[in-house]
């Protein structure tokens, strides 16, 4: 595992999930993440190569990599991936994105009226008129993927855009931060519980609590690569804890078939 050590007077960013504050680094173009309840950083590396074994292009993705931080002569656990932002001198939130055009999110996602597609194509709606991207695709094969690694942390805050101030455009972030899945929690998701019970326990956002209300609304093509996704899983030079047979278990999950591609060979 690559050792990180953080230099003495380098600033410490404080990161805000909905479980509390991570610490993080950023240093020669990459991004230093913290653990802060759990393993979150073999989370976001499975959660990467999972998009790694998809139809995703690797712009379309964030890849990240366990390692080990060194602060203060202390160490710790995390994981380092490269900056995305690139040419883009802006990014910006779905959050602060609503609120730089005078409105709220809170507006339709704490509308009880609406259904949870409703919500979805209001959201699409709003963001095409503030950006003129149509992010339909992108958004609810986000929410389909945060289905299968049963992702808790998607927020409005940790959907982003970026803004190319010289043209003038808009381009949705890359998938990135996915430190609260695959039962990272260790103190919500206890290390001696059965997994299949506290896969049932995670709740998802910002749409709907429900995990399959929200993987109901893509239509799009199956993405993960089922066979390539189990070879990469046991080729992997990091122990996963339990990650292994929690993947079995959504990838046997009738759920998701459908953002499923199988091989001839697979179960």
């Amino acid at each position: 595992m690559e050792i990180i050590k953080i230099p003495k007077g380098a600033e410490r960013i404080i990161s805000t999930s909905s479980k509390g504050d991570q610490s993080k680094w950023h240093l020669h173009n990459q991004w230093i993440k913290q653990n802060t309840r759990g393993y979150e950083g073999i989370a976001e590396y499975v959660a990467s190569m999972i998009l790694a074994n998809s139809t995703l292009h690797p712009s379309e993705y964030v890849k990240y990599t366990p390692c080990e931080i060194i602060v203060n002569s202390f160490a710790t656990e995390g994981c380092i991936s490269p900056d995305f932002r690139g040419k883009y001198e802006q990014e910006i939130s779905l959050e602060r994105l609503f609120e730089k055009n005078f409105t709220l999110t809170s507006d339709i996602l704490g509308n009880s009226k609406l259904s949870t597609s409703e919500k979805v194509a209001q959201v699409i709606e709003k963001v095409y008129e503030f950006t003129e991207l149509d992010i339909t695709l992108p958004l609810t094969r986000m929410l389909a993927f945060d289905a299968f690694i049963l992702n808790e942390d998607r927020h409005t805050n940790n959907i982003l855009f970026l803004y190319d101030i010289k043209e003038d455009s808009w381009k949705l972030a890359p998938l990135f931060d996915h430190g609260l899945s695959l039962l990272s929690d260790m103190k919500d998701y206890p290390k001696h519980m059965d997994v299949e019970i506290l896969k049932r326990k995670v709740k998802a956002k910002p749409f709907n609590s429900s995990f399959k209300k929200q993987l109901a609304l893509y239509d799009g093509p199956p993405f993960i690569q089922v066979e390539s996704l189990k070879q990469a899983i046991l080729a992997s030079p990091y122990p996963l804890g339990r990650i292994p047979e929690l993947l079995e278990l959504q990838l046997n999950d009738p759920m998701y078939e459908k953002i499923l591609i199988r091989g001839v060979n697979d179960d």
